[in-house]
């Protein structure tokens, strides 16, 4: 049996852009020879409804970096959220400091109203003007997806201690500047909470069990004898990158992802995971 975990942004799919329908037909032609396809994603299941809507079969899924689960069948699992006092500690650091932040919770994305950050936003805007029309996209579909698609609140921290039933699964940061991102990384790092980049300009924080390396081996633990594929494009795949047996990285993916792996494969916009898995895997 083989089992192909695969990230989503920059992996599987565009930042807010169409999927390839070379992936969609590679997941079919997977599940119709008896091996498994595995979402694996830094979003929360709450941001991935749309996109599994699009499915003809269902997938298992890994959301939050292995924050939790959902498998075929079952019910939604959180397993791996970020405990309050860390969530205190983070956030009185990131007010303090004037950084950008959204909150992950197992209900949706929570943050302060967008217009408090226009400043920041700017400043992103700039650090991306070098990649020019793809940074506007970019800006443009994270401004508009904030505005539109997030629960905004005076007091995110207060909001969660007044809402005790709610689960953090992580909590993610953009910022413009390169050099506050490595002061972050050191100042938010603790033995309760790991730090780590994903996509372009951002940090996100996470329990130290939620990452994609972990999940898969729990998962993995129900297949044992099974060949593991794990396809992605950014540091947070690393962990995933990791533990499988054949590590791939999308065409587009960052430097460091490219040295951990076996095979480079063709970009995301070009439907590079549907059609490695119609040339190495498919029977």
């Amino acid at each position: 049996m083989n089992i192909v975990f695969c990230d989503i942004d920059g992996t599987f799919q565009d930042l807010g852009g169409e999927v390839p329908q070379v992936n969609y037909d590679a997941i079919y032609a997977l599940q119709k020879q008896g091996d498994h396809f595995v979402f694996i994603s830094g979003r929360g299941y709450a941001q991935l409804t749309e996109l599994m809507d699009q499915l003809d079969s269902e997938c298992d899924v890994i959301f939050s970096n292995g924050g939790g689960y959902k498998l075929v069948g079952e019910p939604v699992q959180y397993n791996h959220c970020l405990s309050m006092a860390e969530c205190e500690r983070v956030i009185a650091t990131l007010e303090e400091r004037n950084i950008f932040y959204h909150i992950h919770t197992n209900e949706g994305i929570i943050l302060k109203a967008v217009e408090k950050y226009e400043t920041n936003i700017l400043a992103l805007r700039k650090k991306l003007e070098p990649i020019g029309a793809m940074g506007k996209q970019i800006m443009d579909f994270k401004e508009s997806f904030f505005k539109e698609q997030c629960q905004h609140v005076d007091d995110p921290y207060r909001y969660l201690t007044e809402h005790p039933e709610l689960k953090v699964m992580k909590i993610e940061l953009m910022e413009a500047s390169d050099q506050e991102h490595e002061l972050l990384r050191d100042v938010l790092s603790s033995d309760s909470a790991e730090v780590f980049s994903s996509f372009i300009q951002c940090l996100e924080i996470v329990d130290p069990k939620s990452s994609k390396g972990n999940a898969i081996n729990e998962f993995m633990k129900k297949y044992p004898g099974a060949r593991s594929y794990g396809i992605g494009d950014g540091e947070n795949d690393l962990a995933m990158l990791d533990v499988v047996d054949v590590p791939v990285a999308v065409g587009n993916a960052k430097p460091i992802v490219k040295e951990k792996c076996q095979k480079i494969i063709g970009d995301c916009l070009d439907g590079g995971v549907g059609q490695f898995i119609f040339e190495e895997i498919i029977e």
